[in-house]
């Protein structure tokens, strides 16, 4: 994912509260999507984020609206990453943060359109550089 300098908008500070939650990085996606009061993050710094998720978790909130909160704090980061780059119609989703449903939806639905995720999202970029590496040589 697209993330400046800072992990904030990665699929890291995924792992960091999936370990913080002491759950699957797997099983974050549809955890969130069982939110009731999703948490608001005032900060989108993952080094940040992660005293204030547990924070939340003193304060009693579920995990689910922990994650639902920090899936909008990433997607807010990358909708304006992306909306800054420019927003073409078929945006896809590529890397392992795509296999987490629940990122997918928030994040398509702060952009307003559909997003593609390919079979093999985080294999993608990989691809992409040894094609390029290929053409260049040709």
């Amino acid at each position: 994912m697209q993330n400046e300098k800072c992990a904030g908008g990665s699929g890291k500070f995924l792992q960091v509260i999936a370990r913080i939650l002491h759950i699957s990085f797997d099983d974050i996606g549809a955890l969130s999507l069982q939110a009731a009061n999703p948490v608001e993050f005032t900060t989108g710094c993952a080094v940040f984020a992660e005293s204030e998720a547990v924070s939340r978790i003193a304060e009693g909130a579920s995990p689910a609206d922990i994650l639902a909160g920090v899936h909008k704090a990433i997607s807010a980061k990358i909708a304006n990453l992306t909306i800054r780059l420019g927003l073409a119609q078929d945006c896809a989703v590529t890397g392992g943060g795509a296999k987490d449903i629940g990122l997918v939806r928030t994040l398509a639905s702060e952009l307003g359109i559909q997003l593609l995720v390919p079979e093999e999202p985080w294999i993608t970029a990989a691809m992409g550089a040894a094609l390029t590496c290929f053409q260049e040589q040709q």
